[in-house]
């Protein structure tokens, strides 16, 4: 087997490894309120989860055991096994207008009784492409709740295409926007949850996702928001691909395309963005998927208005940036 074509069955799995409330064959934990479930994300020591991984590969023997050395060299023992004695993990599942939501939740074992600062995670792409899987949780949401964040990620609706008036529709910044304003809401319920110190985190979309909930609203602490859609006109130029996302997700499109657009881009409404939340902007200079100057044209923008902000430019990385440094950035601005 090509070692190209290896690479891409392990990266496949570790993808898949999501032990997710939809995907895990064991019984659902007792529903953990204000949730409609809540299922354990660690319900498998080191080696059964390896194992399971391992035995989804369509290869021989040869090719398993090369898989199975992938995993534990991204995933070593001591990661996995660490993230489970320190940290409270769940797949999600909550309501938002009917519609059942899937996402995560995390915190750190040790908090005792004192109550936690929140951050609101909004992932990026769209439908599938981009979900937060078991995986990812190692580099993008664990490390919030390990240094004392309880961390909400909402997948959004139509993450899956099935049964759609079950889990709803994708809408690139339409109804969906209220997936996350219904995370808010449900975090105030939670009682480990610190009510006066919630967060949002946005990534590429997911900060579109974020400035649109915090449209209006007073209840938001500070914004982290990383290679951000905040002009979707001016993405769609650099990026003329995106013309088939639009087209597939929005509503109306086709018949509204400029006033579409425009209800998604920050940029264009900045002033109804809440000033007593200060806004953290990074961006990878040479970002091929979203805009680089989208970073300094938000940051102007902010300036005019004298809304607090900081820009941080991450020179020479694209659109995937190192999510240690990131997290590190997020968590000293939450600060």
């Amino acid at each position: 087997m090509p070692m190209r074509t290896l690479r891409r069955i392990c990266c496949a799995l570790l993808l898949a490894s999501s032990v997710h409330a939809t995907a895990t064959a064991a019984a659902p934990a007792p529903v953990t309120s204000p949730f409609l479930d809540a299922t354990p994300c660690f319900q498998q020591d080191y080696d059964q989860w390896v194992a399971r991984l391992t035995a989804r590969a369509d290869a021989g023997p040869a090719q398993k055991a090369m898989v199975r050395a992938t995993i534990h060299a991204r995933f070593p023992r001591s990661r996995y096994e660490g993230a489970q004695q320190r940290l409270d993990c769940h797949a999600i599942r909550y309501d938002s207008d009917g519609l059942a939501i899937m996402g995560w939740m995390a915190a750190p074992r040790d908090a005792g009784n004192g109550k936690l600062p929140v951050i609101i995670f909004n992932r990026g792409g769209n439908g599938g492409f981009g979900a937060l899987k078991f995986a990812d949780l190692f580099s993008h949401v664990f490390p919030l709740a390990e240094q004392g964040f309880l961390v909400l990620a909402s997948q959004y609706r139509g993450v899956s295409d099935a049964d759609p008036a079950k889990f709803g529709e994708d809408e690139f910044g339409g109804a969906d926007v209220e997936d996350v304003r219904r995370l808010i809401a449900l975090a105030r319920e939670l009682p480990n949850a610190d009510a006066d110190n919630i967060f949002l985190l946005g990534f590429s979309r997911g900060v579109m996702q974020g400035y649109m909930a915090a449209r209006h609203h007073d209840d938001i602490r500070a914004m982290a928001m990383v290679n951000g859609v905040v002009d979707l006109e001016a993405d769609l130029a650099y990026r003329p691909e995106m013309e088939k996302v639009y087209r597939a997700r929005i509503p109306g499109y086709a018949e509204n395309k400029v006033e579409a657009l425009r209800e998604r881009s920050a940029l264009a409404w900045a002033e109804d963005l809440p000033k007593s939340a200060p806004i953290l902007l990074m961006h990878g200079s040479e970002d091929q998927h979203v805009a680089p100057d989208n970073g300094p044209k938000m940051k102007q923008r902010l300036d005019a208005l004298r809304h607090p902000n900081r820009l941080v430019m991450f020179e020479g990385e694209d659109h995937f940036l190192d999510p240690a440094k990131v997290v590190a950035e997020a968590v000293a601005w939450f600060r």
